[in-house]
Protein backbone atom coordinates (compact mmCIF):
# COMPACT_ATOMS: atom_id res chain seq x y z
CA UNK A 1 0.00 0.00 0.00
CA UNK A 2 2.87 2.34 0.83
CA UNK A 3 4.45 1.64 -2.58
CA UNK A 4 1.16 2.47 -4.31
CA UNK A 5 0.96 5.81 -2.48
CA UNK A 6 4.55 6.64 -3.43
CA UNK A 7 3.85 5.77 -7.07
CA UNK A 8 0.73 7.97 -7.08
CA UNK A 9 2.72 10.86 -5.57
CA UNK A 10 5.47 10.37 -8.15
CA UNK A 11 3.02 10.51 -11.08
CA UNK A 12 1.28 13.53 -9.59
CA UNK A 13 4.59 15.40 -9.33
CA UNK A 14 5.55 14.46 -12.89
CA UNK A 15 2.20 15.77 -14.15
CA UNK A 16 2.57 18.97 -12.12
CA UNK A 17 6.06 19.60 -13.49
CA UNK A 18 4.85 19.09 -17.07
CA UNK A 19 2.02 21.58 -16.54
CA UNK A 20 4.50 24.16 -15.29
CA UNK A 21 6.70 23.63 -18.36
CA UNK A 22 3.74 24.36 -20.65
CA UNK A 23 3.34 27.79 -19.07
CA UNK A 24 6.86 28.79 -20.09
CA UNK A 25 5.62 30.36 -23.34
CA UNK A 26 4.60 33.67 -21.75
CA UNK A 27 2.66 36.13 -23.81
CA UNK A 28 4.49 39.35 -24.50
CA UNK A 29 3.53 42.66 -26.05
CA UNK A 30 4.98 43.41 -29.47
CA UNK A 31 4.95 46.44 -31.72
CA UNK A 32 5.13 46.27 -35.50
CA UNK A 33 8.25 48.04 -36.75
CA UNK A 34 7.23 47.85 -40.42
CA UNK A 35 3.92 47.19 -42.23
CA UNK A 36 2.80 43.56 -42.60
CA UNK A 37 -0.17 41.97 -44.41
CA UNK A 38 -1.37 38.35 -44.55
CA UNK A 39 -4.50 36.38 -45.42
CA UNK A 40 -6.77 35.32 -42.51
CA UNK A 41 -10.01 33.35 -42.18
CA UNK A 42 -12.86 35.48 -40.84
CA UNK A 43 -15.80 33.11 -41.33
CA UNK A 44 -14.98 29.70 -42.67
CA UNK A 45 -13.20 29.08 -45.97
CA UNK A 46 -15.41 31.58 -47.81
CA UNK A 47 -14.34 34.45 -45.56
CA UNK A 48 -10.67 34.75 -46.43
CA UNK A 49 -9.49 38.36 -46.25
CA UNK A 50 -6.31 40.34 -46.06
CA UNK A 51 -5.33 41.54 -42.58
CA UNK A 52 -2.81 44.37 -42.46
CA UNK A 53 -0.84 45.89 -39.61
CA UNK A 54 0.86 49.28 -39.71
CA UNK A 55 4.09 50.39 -38.05
CA UNK A 56 3.35 51.16 -34.41
CA UNK A 57 0.42 48.70 -34.00
CA UNK A 58 0.74 46.73 -30.76
CA UNK A 59 -0.29 43.09 -30.33
CA UNK A 60 0.19 40.29 -27.81
CA UNK A 61 1.85 37.03 -28.74
CA UNK A 62 4.53 34.48 -28.03
CA UNK A 63 7.64 33.26 -29.84
CA UNK A 64 7.14 29.83 -31.40
CA UNK A 65 10.55 29.64 -33.11
CA UNK A 66 13.46 32.01 -33.49
CA UNK A 67 12.02 33.31 -36.75
CA UNK A 68 8.25 33.35 -36.01
CA UNK A 69 5.95 34.95 -33.45
CA UNK A 70 2.33 33.83 -32.99
CA UNK A 71 0.14 36.87 -32.34
CA UNK A 72 -3.50 37.01 -31.27
CA UNK A 73 -5.67 38.67 -33.91
CA UNK A 74 -9.10 37.90 -32.39
CA UNK A 75 -10.60 37.01 -29.02
CA UNK A 76 -11.71 33.42 -28.40
CA UNK A 77 -15.47 32.73 -28.39
CA UNK A 78 -17.93 29.83 -28.48
CA UNK A 79 -18.01 30.07 -32.29
CA UNK A 80 -14.54 28.51 -32.33
CA UNK A 81 -15.40 25.61 -30.01
CA UNK A 82 -15.48 22.24 -31.73
CA UNK A 83 -14.63 21.50 -35.34
CA UNK A 84 -14.11 24.32 -37.85
CA UNK A 85 -17.30 25.50 -39.49
CA UNK A 86 -18.75 28.36 -41.51
CA UNK A 87 -18.91 30.63 -38.46
CA UNK A 88 -15.44 29.95 -37.02
CA UNK A 89 -12.65 32.44 -37.45
CA UNK A 90 -8.89 32.63 -37.08
CA UNK A 91 -7.63 33.66 -33.64
CA UNK A 92 -3.85 33.54 -34.19
CA UNK A 93 -1.44 34.53 -36.93
CA UNK A 94 2.21 33.57 -37.37
CA UNK A 95 4.30 36.63 -38.21
CA UNK A 96 8.01 36.68 -39.13
CA UNK A 97 9.94 38.08 -36.17
CA UNK A 98 11.64 40.71 -38.36
CA UNK A 99 8.36 42.69 -38.42
CA UNK A 100 7.99 42.83 -34.62
CA UNK A 101 9.84 44.23 -31.63
CA UNK A 102 9.13 43.01 -28.08
CA UNK A 103 8.09 45.88 -25.79
CA UNK A 104 7.26 44.16 -22.47
CA UNK A 105 6.61 40.82 -20.82
CA UNK A 106 3.28 39.80 -19.33
CA UNK A 107 2.90 37.54 -16.31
Amino acid sequence: MKTLKLLMLFFFLIGFINCEKNKSGKENSYVFIKPYCDMVTVGGVVGIREKCFNSGDTVSGRVITDGQVTIRIAAHSELNEGPPGPHSYQEFLNVPAEYLKKIKERN
